[in-house]
């Protein structure tokens, strides 16, 4: 009997705000934990805002559980700090969710140009009008570069072959995706912080003299990027579409619920269409416990460990689903994977994950 052809992959990690990136976390831990199957493991990685960081980490062979708390008893041996001292663990998003203003906030329209276009472009979402009548953001993006130079690449790219970060022009609306082909040159962290940069929050990241926001403009996930691969099997990790209804009238929880159904339809769309190329797709998403833990403000990063226990505990017993077994059963299968640009130092760096203590 002849050997099961390699598995061609592909990972998407969606959008979602700081504690759409824990649940990723988590989510992305309870994979591994089930299957052993890491984000390095993906022949294609695209990610968009909050899993932008995620894919940057996963390109650079940081393990999922690195990102959860309860894991400081693991071995990792890729991280040293700016006196080459090996850092064994740290919490990685409290470095990333470091609030550092730039300013007093202006009340006034951030990119008119933004909104206009908007209003022309036929296949645009209300997203984009209301980014560009939001104000300029007050925070910095240096946190997210700081820590995503620290972790994956320090003033240059990520050494997996097909790592893809996802942001929007400023002034066009239009999709720039950062690693591939034919986009501007730049290093990981600043592809990443431009991907975050989250209008009316962040200030707009720029590159070559123009300024980048949120790949989420054009799509939480952006997984039609992957579409013409012919990929056996495309994980999607979304943490911002859901099936669930409305839970109640506070503004802040209304408008997040409605971002959210837009968001489940839009995936659903593009869900189908890799399906109707014979793709096969598993899908993740927050059930209605991650949603009670992440609440309506997806930049609460006090509630970041919850979300990330949580994540875990609810993928897990996603992935017992029936509907969930034949992408399993492919993921079981070896896995083909492109070698590492050439590069002077490791491709990625190495750890071994320890047994720990139940939490």
């Amino acid at each position: 009997m002849s050997a099961s052809p390699a598995v061609r992959s592909g990972l998407v990690l969606g959008a979602g705000g700081v504690l759409g990136g824990a649940w990723m976390a988590g989510a992305l831990h309870a994979l591994a934990e089930r299957t052993r199957w890491y984000p390095r493991h993906a022949e294609y990685i695209v990610g968009t805002s909050a899993g932008s960081v995620l894919a940057a980490f996963g390109a650079a062979g940081v393990p999922p559980w690195l990102l959860i708390p309860e894991a400081s008893t693991n071995v990792y041996h890729g991280l040293i700090d700016a006196g080459g001292n090996l850092q064994v663990h740290g919490d990685l998003w409290e470095r990333i969710v470091r609030r550092r203003p730039l300013g007093l906030p202006r009340f006034l329209p951030g990119s008119l140009s933004l909104f206009l276009a908007g209003m022309r472009q036929g296949n645009t979402t209300l997203l984009k009008m209301l980014c560009g009548l939001a104000p300029v953001g007050v925070f910095s993006t240096d946190p997210i570069k700081d820590t995503v130079r620290w972790v994956a690449n320090d003033g240059g790219w990520v050494q997996h072959p097909n790592t893809w970060i996802v942001a929007c022009d400023y002034q066009t609306g239009d999709r720039v995706v950062f690693g591939k082909e034919g986009a501007p040159e730049v290093d990981v962290a600043q592809a990443v912080a431009a991907s975050c940069a989250i209008p009316g929050y962040y200030r707009p990241e720029e590159i070559d003299g123009r300024l980048y926001v949120d790949g989420a403009l054009h799509s939480m996930s952006n997984l039609d990027l992957l579409l013409g691969l012919k990929l056996d099997l495309v994980v999607v990790v979304s943490p911002h579409s859901t099936r669930q209804k409305f839970r109640g009238w506070d503004p802040l929880n209304r408008f997040t619920d409605v971002t959210r159904q837009v968001a489940a339809r839009q995936v659903d769309a593009e869900v189908e269409a890799l399906r109707a190329e014979g793709t096969e797709v598993l899908l993740l998403e927050p059930v209605a416990e991650d949603l009670a833990a992440i609440g309506g403000n997806v930049m609460d990063d006090r509630r970041r460990t919850q979300v990330m226990r949580t994540a875990t505990r609810t993928t897990l017993e996603q992935l017992k689903r029936a509907d969930r077994k034949a992408p399993l059963a492919l993921l079981e299968r070896p896995l083909q994977v492109r070698p590492p640009k050439p590069a002077p130092e490791p491709a990625e760096p190495h750890g071994t994950p320890q047994l720990r203590p139940a939490v």
